[in-house]
């Protein structure tokens, strides 16, 4: 390969007469318009209604933009609460097994007196603690034993003959929890008939 000098031209007037033909030569004068000829584009009178018409409905572009604008933003807004709110949920599930197992042990402590002591002096204070901290995140347990049944709240697994409870709950299973006020699990249950 040759090397080229930077500042031979690519094509040099020799190239040109060898091959006849000439650059072209442009004329600025003939591409651009005089101000007269600029001046006989516009119309000689404007109608006053037909531009009010075209404000009018730039206008109204401009709001319905606006408001799809504004939409999107409290759309976009809600979506990123309702994440945070799905996550939270997920993990206040994951961590239900977990409350009914300290439930369960508490109930165990209780029927021993060795049992209770050192359930008061350690477990149950971090019984306590996590109860807490998960109702400062919005976690609450639902009360149902000896509450009139309703099937929107409790999920009755089995009716037992109790004429003084008759309609109401007599047993609570596994205890229902409210996140948020929304229920993420139901209250499992004996109802009286």
């Amino acid at each position: 390969m040759s090397k080229k000098n930077p500042d031979q031209p690519i094509v040099d007037d020799e190239m040109l007469d060898r091959s006849e033909a000439s650059p072209e030569e442009h004329v600025l004068d003939q591409d651009l318009k005089s101000d007269d000829d600029l001046q006989e584009d516009l119309p000689e009178t404007v109608d006053v209604s037909e531009l009010r018409q075209r404000l009018q409905e730039k206008e109204d572009r401009y709001l319905r933009l606006y408001a799809e604008f504004d939409n999107y933003k409290r759309r976009t807004q809600r979506e990123r609460l309702q994440m945070m709110e799905t996550a939270g949920n997920k993990t206040m599930q994951a961590l239900l097994p977990v409350l009914d197992d300290f439930d369960r042990a508490a109930q165990l402590a209780a029927q021993d007196e060795a049992a209770a002591e050192v359930w008061n002096n350690g477990i149950g204070l971090v019984h306590k603690k996590m109860q807490q901290a998960l109702a400062s995140q919005g976690l609450k347990p639902m009360e149902s034993t000896g509450e009139e049944y309703n099937p929107d709240l409790f999920e009755a697994v089995t009716e037992i003959p109790n004429p003084e409870m008759k309609g109401r709950v007599v047993d609570t299973i596994e205890r229902g929890y409210t996140l948020n006020g929304r229920i993420i699990r139901h209250a499992k249950v004996v109802v009286g008939r």
